[in-house]
């Protein structure tokens, strides 16, 4: 796993070393296009999930509002790497005259190699690789943001003070209170933090298992939560139970939630780990739940 991951995160590193290139070598801003079209093919082949995935889907409003957030998010990483690389060159006095072709080539060699070192469908790490290697890659996060992560952070701390034996629906009070003085996403992102911590507490994990397997956040927040929230898990069978049995009741809820849960083969194997444990029935009844809510099309 940690070999794959640094090969998608170089692949990856392909994509951005492009418009940084381009502002370097001088390039007009009219080479933007281009790279704003590669960014968004990158997206559409990498993260298939979070896409219409028939000409229906495509049909509706709500699907055309997140394009265009997508195209948006990504017009700026790129206008922001452009303007970055010009930065650079300025203050060096130094730009290389190689043209606009070879940075795009180098964005572009960026999709196939991702894609021949990651399968979004079938491979059981599915979003963690992804997740870590744009985390590394992207440019930092705004001011605005910081202060939106630091405000979220001190609104869960509280929770690691919380003792072992918390039950779950303290816990569920404890975020529905939360929730009201911090955006859900920034939320989300401090309890991840949180569960690669060494000393993650329990009801940390707790919370974060509620946050991941709420079908209305899990729509609502952008990325993956429930399947990188299950690879953060510990190995602690009632544990599991709760993730699963939360997740396979919001799948039946929202089935088209299954683009962003853990594939069927990953649970499989979990299934024989946690044999016999109270976790078993619970992996079963969600791997049940996923090829219910899985599309008529027959991706998996």
């Amino acid at each position: 796993m940690q070999n794959q991951m640094r090969l998608l995160m170089c692949a990856t590193a392909l994509l951005y070393i492009g418009p940084l290139m381009a502002g370097l070598g001088g390039d007009g801003w009219a080479v933007v296009p281009v790279f704003l079209a590669l960014f968004l093919l990158w997206l559409f082949i990498l993260r298939p999930q979070h896409w219409p995935r028939s000409f229906a889907e495509w049909r509706q409003p709500a699907a055309w509002a997140a394009a265009l957030s997508q195209a948006v998010v990504q017009l700026l990483l790129v206008a922001l790497l452009f303007g970055v690389g010009r930065g650079i060159g300025g203050a060096l006095g130094f730009q290389p005259h190689y043209g606009p072709l070879l940075p795009i080539s180098i964005s572009f060699l960026s999709i196939p190699l991702s894609r021949l070192i990651w399968d979004p469908w079938k491979s059981a790490e599915l979003n963690d690789l992804l997740d870590h290697a744009i985390q590394h890659i992207a440019p930092q996060q705004t001011a605005s943001d910081s202060a939106a992560l630091d405000l979220a952070r001190a609104m869960v701390a509280p929770l690691a003070d919380l003792p072992d034996s918390t039950s779950t629906d303290q816990v569920a009070r404890h975020l529905a209170a939360l929730s009201a003085h911090a955006n859900p996403k920034h939320i989300r992102a401090v309890l991840f933090e949180q569960a690669r911590s060494a000393h993650v507490r329990r009801a940390e994990t707790l919370a974060l298992i509620l946050h991941t397997t709420d079908a209305r956040l899990i729509a609502d927040v952008p990325g993956d939560g429930p399947t990188l929230a299950l690879s953060l898990l510990p190995d602690a069978p009632e544990l599991i139970a709760v993730f699963a049995r939360r997740l396979t009741a919001a799948l039946n809820q929202n089935p088209d939630l299954w683009g962003k849960c853990p594939s069927v083969d990953h649970l499989a194997d979990l299934v024989a780990r946690y044999d016999n444990t109270d976790a078993e029935a619970p992996l079963r009844d969600l791997i049940a739940a996923t090829n219910r809510a899985q599309p008529a099309d027959g991706l998996a």
